[in-house]
Order: C-alpha cells, then sequence, then structure tokens
C-alpha cells in the first residue's frame, strides 16, 4: 500500500518553474532518496508534499489525504532551514516536538534525555541551542525530527556539517528505524548515504523527473562500466585508438557501456600485445558518485560558466 502517493505534482512561481510534472509512490517501509543539482526542485518537492508550499496541481496525498498537522500519520521533517528555536534551551525542545507527535510530558522527557544521552549531549541538555558548535547543533535538530518515533522522515540535508563519525552514527541510527518499518524520504547530496540507506532514487533535473527506480537499476541504467587498469612505464602510440582516461602516472579506465562487444578483454589483449606491462585490471559498475556526475555534470558546468 502507497503511504506517499504523488500525481503530475507542479509548482510555479509566475514564470518560473518550480516543479513540473513529479509521479511516484512510497510504500510504507520504502525507502526513496531525491537527488539533483542545487536548483533542480528538491526542496520544492518535499514542502509541497507536506503542505507547506501550495502546489500549482496535482496530487499529493499522504496516508490516503492531503497531508494536515493533525493526521494520524506522524511525520518526522528535516528542513534544510534549521535556524528556529536558537534561544531555547535543548531539552525543552525535544519535550515540545515530542508532545506534538503524541508523547505525554513524562514520555517526551523521557526519550528526549535518552536521545541526549545517546548523542553524547546529555551534559548540554540545559544549553540553549545557539550556544552549542554546529554539528552538536545539528543533532539536536536531528532529535527533533526523531522524537515520538514517527511513521515517516522526511530529511533534507541531514548529515551537513558532521564529521566522519558522526556521519557513520546517523547512518547506523536511521538504518535501525527504517528496519523496523519506518518510512524514509531522503534529500541529499551525498551519494554514499543514499547508497548506504534507501531503496530507490528519484533524479530530478531543472524541475522535472529526469529519472525514478531502484538505487540498483539506476547505476546500471545511468552509469557506465569502468575498466580500470594500472601498468608500468608508458602507454604505447597505438593505445590512442582506445577512448582511456588517464587517471595519474600508471592508472588509466575505459568506459564503456555494458555489453559493448567485449571491449575489457579486446583492450587487455591489446595492451599484452603492445609489450605493456599491466600489474593491476578490473571491470566494476559506476558509483551513485559517478553517476551524478555523469548525468548532471555537463549541465552544472555550463551554469558555472554562465554565472561568471
Amino acid at each position: 500500500m502507497a503511504l506517499v502517493k504523488v500525481r503530475e505534482l507542479s509548482k510555479h512561481y509566475g514564470s518560473v518553474t518550480g516543479i513540473e510534472g513529479i509521479q511516484f509512490n512510497i510504500d510504507a517501509g520504502e525507502s526513496m532518496a531525491i537527488v539533483g543539482p542545487n536548483g533542480s526542485g528538491k526542496t520544492t518537492l518535499v514542502r509541497c508534499l507536506l503542505g507547506l508550499v501550495e502546489a500549482s496541481e496535482g496530487i499529493v496525498h499522504i496516508a490516503g489525504n492531503s497531508y494536515q498537522p493533525g493526521d494520524p500519520t506522524r511525520i518526522g521533517y528535516l528542513p534544510e532551514d534549521r535556524g528556529h528555536f536558537q534561544r531555547d534551551r535543548v531539552i525543552d525542545v525535544l519535550r515540545l516536538f515530542g508532545t506534538l507527535r503524541g508523547l505525554d510530558s513524562r514520555a517526551a522527557d523521557g526519550q528526549a534525555h535518552e536521545y541526549l544521552e545517546e548523542m553524547g549531549l546529555g551534559s548540554l541538555a540545559f544549553r540553549p541551542i545557539q550556544a552549542l558548535s554546529n554539528g552538536q547543533q545539528q543533532k539536536v535538530h536531528l532529535g527533533i525530527t526523531f522524537m515520538g518515533d514517527p511513521d515517516l522522515l522526511v530529511l533534507d540535508e541531514p548529515t551537513r556539517g558532521f564529521d566522519p563519525v558522526n556521519k557513520a552514527f546517523f547512518n547506523k541510527y536511521v538504518a535501525e528505524r527504517t528496519s523496523r518499518g519506518v518510512t524514509l524520504i531522503l534529500v541529499t547530496h551525498q551519494m554514499q548515504e543514499v547508497d548506504d540507506l534507501t531503496e530507490r532514487i528519484l533524479f530530478l533535473d531543472d524541475g522535472a523527473q529526469h529519472y525514478l527506480g531502484t538505487v540498483h537499476d539506476a547505476k546500471r541504467d545511468l552509469g557506465e562500466i569502468r575498466t580500470e587498469f594500472t601498468f608500468l612505464g608508458d602507454l604505447p602510440s597505438l593505445i590512442n585508438d582506445w577512448p582511456l582516461e588517464l587517471q595519474g602516472r600508471g592508472r588509466a579506465a575505459l568506459i564503456h557501456r555494458d555489453g559493448e562487444d567485449r571491449m575489457p578483454e579486446r583492450l587487455l589483449s591489446d595492451l599484452m600485445n603492445a609489450g605493456v606491462r599491466v600489474t593491476g585490471f578490473q571491470t566494476r559498475s559506476s558509483t551513485l558518485d559517478e553517476v551524478f556526475v555523469h548525468t548532471y555534470g555537463e549541465s552544472m558546468q555550463a551554469e558555472d560558466e554562465i554565472s561568471r
């Protein structure tokens, strides 16, 4: 059963299009990432989904209805803009959101303290949020999102400001919740988070839906095959017949599509016949980072040149 249903969703700001014709379902317990370059419509889509911005056209339902704050489906939303409650004490803000999601005051207090201890912030419970470091503030805002054990998590750039240790801890924390059946919508530029935490992915491009599918299928459909090899010495001139990407001294890669006429085997044969001392040779699929660059690289570079 679809917990989230979006049909032909569009948002226009005068003559400017925020999003156009977005359509997808997310089943209860599923996890989906929304990715794209800055300005592609990710945050607009999320705000329309949650009713924070009124859509121009289309249908968006959560648990069968347009979402309202009083609905029984509880949502934990971490917005991109997290500048609120700066003067309030950490514990008070966490308690507030616990009660807003249906906990009584005692349960909200207990869950807030438990979260802060787990995050290493127990000693900071009675400090104002603005007195904390950026990373500590980010943990508090994530705690606000998790209070009351919501059914649906909507996280917009959740690890901004986190070091690698805190990113790993965050991934573990979210994975534990999704394993219990919590539904996740993740908006991020961090492709490793997408790989670690989500099953499906939606690529947006200039407000339009570019691709929707599983993470596995996206790597196959949007990515390339990379045959990487290491070698000693120099490559002979005959190797210019191959579309190689040099990656540094003694390292190169052949970028090709899956099933292209046994290219890796023919490349290795040419290298050996030319007397190249090959010390390593492997073929792999694109990572999500490489898929992102392949999908958006040219358009993002063109925008950078226009803005100069």
